[in-house]
Order: structure tokens, then C-alpha cells, then sequence
């Protein structure tokens, strides 16, 4: 199932089950938080001490 088959008009088809909300938002929690990390370690090997 895409991000993009859940995130339609004004969520009709999200998916009913809670399972999937909670899984859903984990996913992009978490991959927003490991992209926040690495743009974070990225500039503090630019930035000098």
C-alpha cells in the first residue's frame, strides 16, 4: 500500500484499520527522524570546530 493510496481528498480511503494508521505514522516518524539525523551529522562534519 503507497503513502499516496492513503493520502487522498480528505481521507475517505485511509485505511479502517488502526493497525495501519499506527504503522503509517511510525514509518514516517521514523524516517523523518533518521532524515533530520543525517542532514544533522552532515552539517556538523561541515561546520568547523
Amino acid at each position: 500500500m503507497a503513502i499516496t493510496d492513503i493520502v487522498q481528498g480528505n481521507g475517505d480511503g485511509a485505511p479502517k484499520r488502526t493497525g495501519a494508521r499506527v504503522g503509517w505514522f511510525v514509518v514516517i516518524w521514523s524516517l523523518s527522524t533518521a532524515a533530520f539525523i543525517a542532514a544533522a551529522s552532515f552539517l556538523h562534519l561541515l561546520i568547523p570546530k
